[in-house]
Order: structure tokens, then sequence, then C-alpha cells
């Protein structure tokens, strides 16, 4: 990659997250608020996260591929989309309700409101599983589910309600799903003819 896909990927990351941002503060869901507060935090404050857990997401690749057997790197992300699962279950609703902010539980079941990034982001996988290769399935949710969550944590711990917090995820979402899609096209080596 160089400097001007870099700058595109991060404009076109930007756009995606302003144009969200501005959409979901006309239509009032899941938050109401201002159309220009809904740009601010679509485009800078949730795409610049998303970004940094992108470049952060990247470099943990390639040190543990350059430290174990590439499968055995697979196999711990595995692992640690397990353990993400089995937190969000059973510890989130703890850490939520300790939270400094008074942020709670949205009422009734939630816990499909947890699974549900789970099942996003499978489909997220299927879908680069189709563009690259099988073996970009476990990446993808990895990332996708443990990477957005814990860029989201920032958005938790300064919430005072639920609806922003939501939002946040949501442009985090699908920044990551751009990213994550577009990174077989960025590292692709340019065949010459």
């Amino acid at each position: 990659m160089n400097i001007k896909m870099f700058a595109k990927l991060t404009g076109q990351t930007i756009l995606i997250g302003v144009v969200l941002g501005l959409i979901f503060a006309l239509i009032g869901w899941p938050a109401k608020m201002l159309w220009y507060r809904g740009m601010i935090v679509g485009g800078f404050v949730s795409v610049a996260v998303a970004l940094m857990g992108f470049w952060a997401y990247l470099t943990l690749n390639f040190i543990m591929q350059s430290l174990m057997p590439p499968r055995v790197w697979v196999w711990f992300q595995a692992i640690l989309v397990i353990l993400a699962v089995v937190d969000v279950v059973y510890f989130f609703p703890e850490l939520v309700s300790n939270l400094p902010t008074g942020l709670t539980l949205p009422p009734g079941n939630y816990l499909w409101q947890l699974l549900l990034p789970l099942g996003l982001a499978l489909i997220v996988a299927v879908a680069k599983m189709r563009l690259t290769n099988r073996s970009a399935f476990i990446p993808a949710v990895f990332y996708m589910y443990v990477f957005t969550g814990v860029e989201w944590i920032p958005a938790l711990f300064n919430a005072r309600a639920w609806r922003p917090a939501e939002l946040i995820w949501m442009i985090l979402f699908v920044c990551n799903t751009f990213l994550i899609l577009i990174l077989g096209k960025l590292t692709r080596k340019p065949s010459h003819a």
C-alpha cells in the first residue's frame, strides 16, 4: 500500500462515516441528534477509531504471523472469538452496570442485542470468504467481532444513554465492514501483462 492508496482509503472511510452519521441524525434513529453532530460522530469520532483499530489489527496480524505458523494464529483467533462471546454474554451486563456514567442496558431481553454483532460478523466473514478464499473466514470474524467490540468500549465508557452508544457501534461496524472487505483489493499485487 502506498501513500495515495492510504489517503484514498482514509477519505472513503471518512465519507462513509459522515454520510452514515448524517443519515442517522436526520432520521433520528437510533439516537436523536442535530445533523452536524451526526456528521461529527460518524465521520470523525467513529471513523478515527475504526481506522486506528484497522491498523492495529494489521500490525497484530503481521506480528503474530511472523511469530507462529499461520494455521496456529488462525485457531488462536477462533479461540479469542469464543472467549469474546462468553465475555459478552456473562460479563458485559455487569460491566455496563458498573460504568461511572450510569448507562444501563435497554429494558427487555438484551441477549439478542449482545449476540447480534456476532451474527453480523459471521455474515461479513462469509462475504469476505467469497471475495478472497476460505482461509479469510476466521480472521474476518475475529476482526469484525473482537476488534469492533474493543473499539466500542470508549463509547460505552463515555455514553450517558444506550442509543448514542448503539449509533457509534453501527457506524464502527459499517466502517470496519468496508475496511475488511477492501483489504484484499489493497494488498493484491498488480499483474503485469
